[in-house]
């Protein structure tokens, strides 16, 4: 059973490095972005209207959320495991499967509320103004609970990995 988790999660492995590819073309593109407004700024003396509206509104949710499953599966984030290394293998296994339930639990909490609040914003239609224009807000919105839900993916397969292994482990790492 361990070696079909395993399998899983190698394609879950992929969905969330194309959120990284994701992350990363938003990036460069706002970059551009950015560059281009200061150049434009400077050599024309204009600039491009609504520029910093579309920078925080579009760019800025691209750069992070898509990523997030794959920086939060990276281990780069805190977690308590300079403390928990300092117990004995079954009292690790205590705190490391009581914390990832919590975690789920939280996380599948945040999603449902930022879900609701994505339907919300469909429903409404909200958009932000810029340069005189309304531009539409609500796609992004689902960017927020799709990033939550895939890291309670990665939790979850954490948690079967610590019960199948019986190994206290944070990460979720195949051969």
């Amino acid at each position: 059973m361990l070696k079909g988790i395993e399998n899983a999660y190698k394609y879950f492995n992929y969905i969330k490095v194309i959120g990284v590819w994701i992350s990363g073309i938003a990036l460069f593109l706002m970059m551009f972005f950015i560059v281009y407004d200061v150049i434009l700024r400077n050599l024309a003396g204009d600039s491009i209207r609504g520029g910093f509206e579309i920078v925080k509104n579009y760019f800025m949710p691209l750069v992070v959320f898509p990523s997030l499953a794959y920086i939060y599966s990276s281990g780069v984030l805190p977690k308590m495991d300079l403390l928990i290394e300092k117990f004995h293998n079954k009292t690790k296994m205590v705190f490391i499967i009581g914390m990832l339930v919590i975690e789920i639990v939280i996380l599948v909490l945040m999603t449902q509320f930022t879900w609701t609040y994505a339907m919300t914003g469909l429903e409404r239609e909200m958009a932000f103004p810029a340069a005189g224009a309304l531009y539409p807000l609500y796609p992004l919105f689902f960017l927020i609970p799709i990033a939550f839900g895939m890291i309670v993916i990665e939790n979850v397969f954490i948690l079967l990995k610590n019960i199948k292994e019986k190994v206290a482990t944070f990460q979720f790492k195949y051969e």
